[in-house]
């Protein structure tokens, strides 16, 4: 499920905090939006989606190391405003970054739109640090409308061949691969972005063989628009374990405002040849085992937890025949 997000000037209630922080409870102008809080701090927080909320987070001090040439990581999440709906969402995200062998922190805000439920397709339009003064950002590191993001696709894989073009491509090295754990980052979130269960554990089995990265010009683009290509092949070792192939390939597509600050991340990943398939199919693919198999009401289980477009469809049936049954008495 698709959507086209437009980013207008925020209503009055929104200017003190952008939607961030609200000590004193979410205003019903919120609530009216279903904004949903949550704490990530604590002795036993609980939140949906930790791993993805995490990466979020990630993805926006990313976006700020790249515009601003800081190093900036991620220490801990603090908390999280998250936009209830029946498809994609949204992420207001509090989070304290430190910069590395120091003991520096800085509490740092992130907002991420999610364009698509179900696959990598997102833009963060903010990523700053939080401040209590009215200070302007060198860069607008705030939400405006943006320019040329618009094309969904991605391109084919690249031939063998191809890749020897250095002048097109540039294939990173292993020591570059250390240097720039952006790359892994890209790759975990698009395998998250599917699916969202995906256990740390199962991550840690993702082994990265080749990287070769492609600077595109993009028609209708602005000057200060960059489009990054990120050509990625892998091994899911975790799939050895159950005879399934392990070689696998993701391509990511980074396009960044250098002006507005805008970053937006669509990626997609298969084995074999590229093919489309079904939530199911690709839950299944991901959880897939004798174990799961042989238990059908693990699978049913399993099934309803990405049918979220068919427990929708459903939902929307049963109100349709309501209505039809009412009609006829």
């Amino acid at each position: 499920m698709s959507r086209r997000v437009e980013y207008t000037l925020a209503p009055p209630q929104r200017n003190e905090s952008d939607g961030f922080d609200y000590p004193d409870g979410i205003p019903i102008s919120y609530n009216l939006h279903r904004l949903r809080h949550f704490e990530c701090e604590g002795s036993y927080p609980k939140y949906p989606y930790g791993s993805l909320v995490k990466f979020y987070a990630m993805v926006g001090l990313h976006r700020y190391n790249v515009l601003e040439g800081k190093n900036l990581q991620l220490d801990t999440l603090k908390s999280f405003n998250m936009r209830i709906n029946c498809g994609a969402s949204s992420y207001y995200i509090t989070l304290a970054a430190r910069v590395p062998d120091s003991g520096l922190k800085q509490i740092f805000q992130v907002l991420v739109h999610e364009e698509r439920l179900g696959s990598l397709d997102m833009t963060c339009t903010i990523a700053r640090p939080r401040v209590t003064t009215n200070v302007p950002f060198l860069r607008p590191h705030s939400e405006s409308e943006y320019d040329y993001m618009d094309n969904d696709e991605l391109p084919d894989w690249p031939s063998e061949i191809a890749f020897d073009d250095t002048k097109r491509f540039h294939l990173v090295k292993e020591s570059e691969l250390r240097d720039n754990d952006w790359i892994r980052l890209y790759l975990e979130l698009t395998l998250v972005a599917h699916d969202r269960f995906l256990t740390v554990h199962y991550l840690s089995q993702l082994e990265i063989v080749k990287v070769a990265i492609e600077e595109v010009e993009q028609p209708n683009a602005s000057l200060n628009t960059k489009t990054t290509f990120v050509y990625i092949t892998y091994k899911d070792l975790a799939k050895a374990q159950i005879g399934e192939p392990v070689d696998r390939k993701a391509i990511v597509r980074r396009i960044i405002n250098e002006t507005t600050g805008l970053l937006r991340l669509r990626g997609d990943y298969w084995s074999g040849e590229r093919s489309v398939i079904t939530p199911e199919e690709e839950y299944m693919l991901l959880h897939g085992g004798e174990k799961v198999r042989n238990n059908e009401q693990r699978s049913k289980k399993l099934k309803r937890r990405v049918g979220v477009h068919r427990l929708w469809r459903w939902w929307y049936q049963a109100y349709k025949n309501r209505g039809l049954r009412s009609s006829s008495y």
